[in-house]
């Protein structure tokens, strides 16, 4: 269960309190403590959608919750006082069931009036309510690697609006736009799952070998095959994602971490970091073009507007590669320091963003003399990035802050910052460029 509260109102703005207990009551009168994530209410600080509380509950049917706070403050024409609170509130009637192996998300709207009576302590009252799915054009997914499942939420807002639970370990997510399907990649279960975009609903598995622990995939601009990256088998397996058939397998380096395609879909490359090499594939005649060595540790790649340029940056290594696409040689070392956490290019512009490890910035490099040119200010360290074609916007995923955000390219202003599940390692959207 996640719950999830709705932005301050403005009738509280005098008000702060911090909750120290959320808990769900079953229809037997068995009582379920939340873990509370975020216990602080104030103006400055809950202006956004946050996750307030989380658990794992047992199956079953619910009358709903209470929520009791530890301390409040108003603040009135003499200054802030602190004012009584309930041992204890009743249970706010919002009726609900828990279905094994779902997730379930509630959003909760803070009722100041009803918290605030005249000749009683204060007591936090929320409305519950079950949010409602995000229009299929404005879905995104993230993956929580550590809490085992996809925050879906609307790309345009930032608010969540659903919870999938996914096996363990989703490392990354790729949406089939023309067939409404997203592909989770689970490295800890050897397959990939198949969801439904419209219904968030888990619906085929794909199954690797025993073994395998895959950890990235591709899929072709036809949406006819997924490239599926093996880092226990040094391998890729070509599938079938309507058939759920493996067609081909096909040997690359040791320890391949991450995969990408050309624009025109013809070659992925797939970036090994223990053999500190790039395997590049014929996508269509599933063949080993060539090997390509790198420096320490190569981590992920992006390709410039046309093409012809390949950006890979390393894990060990100071310095990102620009390689040439035609005789795959790198013809130029961009110095940047070891600790580059991720890197994209603007295929509008191609503008380099680069993020470092630690940093709450992320530097913008021209494209013609790779020198920086300006930064974007962020909340966290991103961990992954993709750009948003509707927007304009630079989606983040702030993997230090279990959360993603959103920041306009013009303005360099944050739209929103969305909490997630734990650990989030990658999100994908609808109209990424």
């Amino acid at each position: 269960m996640y719950l999830y509260a709705d932005p301050y109102p403005q009738d509280a703005a005098k008000l702060r309190f911090s909750l120290n207990r959320v808990v769900a009551v079953k229809d037997s009168g068995a009582e379920y403590p939340l873990t509370v994530v975020n216990p602080g209410f104030q103006s400055e600080t809950a202006n956004r959608q946050r996750l307030l509380a989380t658990a794992e509950l047992p199956p079953g049917t619910y009358n709903g919750f209470y929520f009791t706070a530890e301390r409040a403050y108003v603040t009135s024409e003499t200054g802030e006082h602190e004012v009584e609170t309930a041992a204890k509130s009743e249970v706010r009637p919002f009726p609900f069931e828990i279905k094994r192996g779902k997730a379930v998300v509630f959003t909760l709207a803070f009722r100041t009036r009803e918290s605030l009576p005249a000749a009683a302590p204060f007591t936090p009252v929320f409305a519950a309510s079950l949010p409602s799915a995000p229009l299929t054009d404005l879905v995104g997914y993230t993956t929580n690697y550590g809490s085992n499942n996809i925050t879906v939420f609307d790309k345009r807002s930032g608010e969540v609006h659903k919870v999938v639970a996914t096996g363990s370990g989703p490392c990354n997510v790729v949406f089939d736009k023309a067939r409404l399907r997203a592909f989770v990649v689970l490295s800890g279960e050897d397959r990939v799952d198949v969801i439904d975009l419209r219904s968030h609903e888990v619906v085929n598995h794909l199954k690797q070998n025993a073994g395998d622990r895959p950890c990235e995939a591709a899929l072709t601009p036809d949406g006819k095959t997924l490239i599926v990256v093996n880092s226990g088998t040094n391998s890729v397996s070509f599938v079938d994602p309507l058939s759920n058939f493996e067609s081909h397998r096909l040997a690359v380096g040791n320890g391949p971490r991450s995969i990408i395609l050309d624009p025109a879909g013809t070659r992925a490359y797939v970036f090994n970091g223990l053999s500190s090499t790039i395997s590049v594939i014929d996508v269509a005649a599933r063949t080993l073009l060539a090997t390509v060595a790198t420096e320490s540790v190569p981590v992920r790649g992006d390709f410039s507007r046309k093409g012809d340029r390949l950006f890979v940056f390393h894990q060990w290594s100071p310095n990102v590669l620009v390689f040439d696409v035609a005789s795959l040689s790198v013809v130029k070392r961009l110095y940047l320091g070891i600790g580059v956490s991720s890197l994209k290019v603007d295929r509008a512009t191609d503008r380099l963003f680069v993020s470092m490890k630690g940093s709450n910035r992320v530097d913008i490099y021209d494209p013609f003399s790779y020198l920086p040119m300006d930064f974007i200010t962020v909340a966290g360290t991103a961990s992954y990035m993709s750009i948003d074609v509707d927007q304009n916007d630079l989606l983040l995923v702030l993997s230090d802050r279990n959360a993603v955000q959103s920041v306009n390219l013009v303005s360099k202003k944050s739209r929103y910052i969305s909490d997630t599940g734990v650990d989030p390692s990658w999100s994908a959207i609808m109209g990424e460029r």
